[in-house]
């Protein structure tokens, strides 16, 4: 580097005056110094190699280093342009210790002014210069490839400038200390397109967003670049609207709005970044109400559009609707019926007319039992059932009505196949029994019947299936029932079990009172009998 110093030096000395001495001087401090020499300073053309190792080779000025030189730095920088009071001031070239280069202009040791920096990193630097940093106009193109062209403040982008971003988006509007702020336009690399307001790098305020992948305008007052407040959603296909609404932004993916489509109105929240404008965006929450009246307003399934919804998509909330002979108004949970009034008319087959409580109707029913949709256990043991007026349904498991089988007749409340509440039970024969009673789920609680037109009443146990049967002409039996359907039964039997064992008793008795009585004799004493002689042994052959 000496080396190129000096021949700086000499080409530097080839063009300066010959009215100044020349001598080698060696300061107190180590510095040395080589070359013109007046007044006791340097003056003119001269070396000065420093202490520290620094050398400085150009003109000089009472000691001062004051226009064209160079300077090695021992930091290992080095310096070819002008001086000024000892400072690097005006045109000049510096190539720095870490490979960095710059040519331009210089004011107190610092670049200002206009100056191109080349980085080791291979990024520029091309444009204004203020006290060492980026000022006024200039063109940065940074490590990555990024590319900055417009206004400078303090060495970071203010005002308005255009930012190529090696990803192929782009921002073109103002900066704001390093970062979009104000109006913009950013390009991105996926085709989106916003352009309003920015505040430290991101979307702030009134803009507008187009989704190229949804083909969509966005519209609104941004905050952290999420949507809020009053705003717009535009579906557009080939360039053209397809579908506008209005309305206000929610959490930044939920829009409220209010709009018609395909026969029906909506009011309430969509999600805006779904759906497209011909079916409009899936619904979250909300009124649909269709020109037939129908209506539901709740939460909706995922998934559903407005032109595509019926009133079974809503999870929870009220629907009211007609349809198919079926009419409901009332409340929608887990996406069924739940709470409400309803009717059901199905012409030639059934008619029901009453309300769903927790998702179970109650309600007069009137038509075939034996396929009612309704009723969740099984009716097929009967031979006959009949509702009309007496068909009550109440709960998926319990019916009220007349069941026949046979010569026996159930009118009441069946719960689950069970008798529960006021029944009445019939046996229609030569023989009849019948009997009103109260049950509990199956389980006897009192009763008063009739059999052979005498009454007759019954006292159930507790704490078990046992009753005892008492009748007005004193008779009385007892017994336990293991089916509730077969107790009439159970009742006969036992009568006639007991009855027949009375019968058979009174018979017995009967039949010994009318026999003769026989005469009594003196008992007749028997002669003894005569001994037997045993016959002898016979005799044994000798051997």
């Amino acid at each position: 580097m000496k080396k190129v110093i000096f021949i700086s030096l000499a080409l530097i000395l080839a063009f300066a005056p010959m009215n100044l001495d020349a001598r080698k001087v060696k300061f107190k401090n180590g510095d040395v110094y080589d070359g013109e020499w007046k007044s006791k300073a340097p003056n003119g053309m001269g070396v000065m190699i420093y202490a520290n190792g620094e050398i400085y080779s150009g003109y000089w000025v009472n000691g001062i280093k004051e226009g064209l030189g160079t300077m090695t730095f021992l930091n290992g920088d080095e310096y070819l342009g002008n001086w000024k009071d000892n400072k690097l001031c005006g045109e000049g070239k510096m190539t720095f210790a870490n490979k960095d280069y710059y040519e331009g202009l210089w004011e107190n040791n610092l670049q200002h002014g206009e100056g191109k920096m080349d980085y080791a990193d291979g990024s520029t630097y091309e444009g204004g210069w203020a006290a060492g940093k980026y000022e006024g106009s200039g063109k940065r193109v940074y490590p990555n490839k990024d590319e900055y062209e417009g206004s400078w403040e303090a060495g970071l982008q203010q005002g308005e400038g255009t930012m190529l971003y090696a990803t192929g988006a782009s921002y073109k509007g103002y900066w704001d200390k390093g970062l979009p702020s104000g109006d913009g336009e950013m390009k991105y690399a996926n085709g989106d397109i916003y352009t309003g307001k920015w505040q430290g790098g991101k979307r702030f305020g009134v803009g507008e967003m187009y989704n190229k992948a949804l083909d969509r305008y966005l519209q609104g007052i941004w905050n952290d670049s999420e949507l809020s407040g009053t705003g717009a959603i535009r579906f557009v296909k080939d360039g053209f609207d397809l579908l506008a609404l209005q309305g206000e932004w929610v959490g930044g993916d939920s829009f409220m709005t209010a709009f018609a489509l395909s026969g029906k109105t909506f009011v309430g929240t969509v999600y805006p970044f779904s759906g497209n404008g011909e079916t409009g965006p899936m619904l979250d929450a909300g009124r649909v109400e269709w020109n037939n009246g129908t209506l539901a307003d709740g939460k909706w399934k995922e998934n559903i559009t407005l032109a595509n919804c019926v009133y079974t998509d809503m999870v929870n909330g009220k629907a009211r609707y007609t349809l198919d002979g079926r009419s409901f108004d009332g409340d929608i949970k887990d996406g069924k019926e739940n709470n409400g009034s309803l009717t059901v008319s199905i012409p030639a087959k059934f008619s029901f007319s009453g309300e769903l409580r927790g998702g179970e109707p109650y309600g007069i029913y009137v038509g075939d039992f034996k396929a009612c949709p309704f009723l969740g256990f099984d009716l097929s043991a009967w031979d006959e059932v009949q509702g009309a007026d007496l068909g009550r349904i109440e709960g998926s498991s319990a019916l009220s009505g007349v069941f026949k089988k046979d010569s026996f007749t159930f009118r009441g409340l069946l719960k689950n196949g069970i008798p529960d509440g006021e029944t009445y039970m019939e046996i229609a024969k030569a023989d009849s029994v019948s009997i009103n009673s109260f049950w509990k789920e199956g389980k006897l609680v009192s009763g008063k019947g009739v059999m052979d037109a005498i009454p007759f009443t019954l006292t159930a146990s507790e704490d078990s299936n046992a009753v005892q049967v008492d009748f007005e002409t004193g008779e009385r039996c007892a017994f336990i029932y293991s089916d509730p359907m077969t107790i009439l039964g159970d009742i006969k039997a036992k009568l006639d079990e007991q009855r027949a064992i009375r019968e058979r008793l009174a018979a017995e008795m009967m039949a010994a009172s009318q026999q003769p009585a026989e005469p009594v004799q003196a008992p007749v004493s028997e002669p003894a009998p005569a001994p037997v002689a045993e016959p002898a042994p016979a005799p044994v052959a000798a051997e």
